[in-house]
């Protein structure tokens, strides 16, 4: 099968699944996600029905890592899988709407924002999870906007995504304050906070088991008081704060921090295996940017009335075709 015929939302034949995942990341996928052959093979079945199915969905992915990220963070509900699913295309459209090409992966000014290694995946702790560090310093506010800022955000999460391992067990973040100024916090208003906040709990479909702040200046706090009430609880809950790298070297595997953190790997080399995730995942972010659902068509459930006139809920999710589908699951 070619790549291109994986974006048809009813190919001919589906890819077929080839784990990547040994023995210990399958015995957790099993205990904590209710993951096994029987689950999988069904869950994909109805995911792969649901997309095929939809009347507003006119192009989608269909192979199984990028199906199985919604399923495992749903821990394989799979009419709550449909819905993160849904409402994430349906985000996406919206975000195409408004701020056009400049969201797309390889729009000049988000391939900017890559080069400067302000968001990077440091790899694997011995937990097997990811860990993310954010250097909010890194980040000239003159130069960059808050858009800007979740689009990496975004391109970091999704190439992380692409790898079973990252779906199974989550990510650790690392955000590192130094540096930041009023300018940084000023590029921050509120649509932007609760765009941000929506993301985190309705789109982004990555566990986060973890968040440390670093050396938190008080003017953070300006951002950090909007955002945390916007969150889960459960996200909420899971951050922690150090006062200084020496706290954060406490909580954090020294293997994977760089050593300008006080930890075991150069922060060049982690730059270097995250430009080799994401130019091995190039052509799935080339493939996205074809992603399409018309919200100009009534979804199913909703009275007639279109996902951009639906004013209860800005992701489609619960109220459209899910509704349907649920008749489908068995709980």
């Amino acid at each position: 099968m070619h790549y291109e015929d994986e974006m048809d939302k009813r190919p001919q034949a589906y890819a077929p699944y080839r784990s990547t995942l040994d023995d210990r990341d399958l015995a957790r996928a099993a205990e904590e996600l209710h993951e096994n052959e029987d689950t999988r093979d069904a869950s994909l079945a109805q995911l792969r029905e649901f997309i095929a199915k939809h009347p507003q969905i006119v192009r989608c992915r269909t192979d199984p890592v990028f199906l199985l990220r919604f399923l495992r963070y749903r821990k394989f509900n799979v009419a709550e899988a449909c819905a993160t699913l849904e409402g994430g295309l349906a985000f996406l459209m919206r975000m195409r709407t408004l701020y056009g090409e400049e969201v797309n992966t390889f729009h000049p000014n988000v391939q900017r924002m890559l080069d400067l290694d302000a968001i990077v995946p440091l790899g694997f702790d011995r937990k097997r999870r990811m860990v993310i560090l954010v250097r909010v310093g890194a980040m000239d506010p003159k130069d960059t906007t808050a858009l800007l800022q979740m689009r990496l955000g975004a391109l970091v999460i999704n190439t992380c995504l692409e790898y079973e391992r990252t779906q199974v067990h989550g990510t650790v973040w690392v955000v590192d304050c130094s540096g930041m100024t009023m300018a940084h916090v000023g590029a921050w208003g509120l649509s932007e906070v609760k765009m941000m906040a929506d993301s985190i709990n309705e789109v982004v479909t990555m566990f986060v088991k973890e968040v440390h702040m670093v050396q938190v200046p008080r003017i953070t706090w300006m951002i950090l008081d909007l955002l945390l009430p916007l969150l889960s609880p459960k996200i909420r809950d899971r951050f922690k704060f150090h006062r200084s790298q020496d706290e954060l070297r406490s909580s954090i595997d020294a293997t994977v921090l760089p050593t300008s953190y006080g930890g075991e790997q150069s922060f060049k080399q982690a730059v270097e295996n995250f430009r080799d995730m994401f130019d091995a995942q190039t052509r799935w972010f080339k493939l996205e940017q074809q992603f399409l659902m018309d919200l100009s068509i009534p979804a199913p459930g909703t009275g007639g009335r279109t996902a951009r006139t639906n004013q209860r809920n800005e992701f489609p999710g619960e109220e459209s075709m899910v509704g349907s589908f649920r008749k489908l699951t068995v709980d």
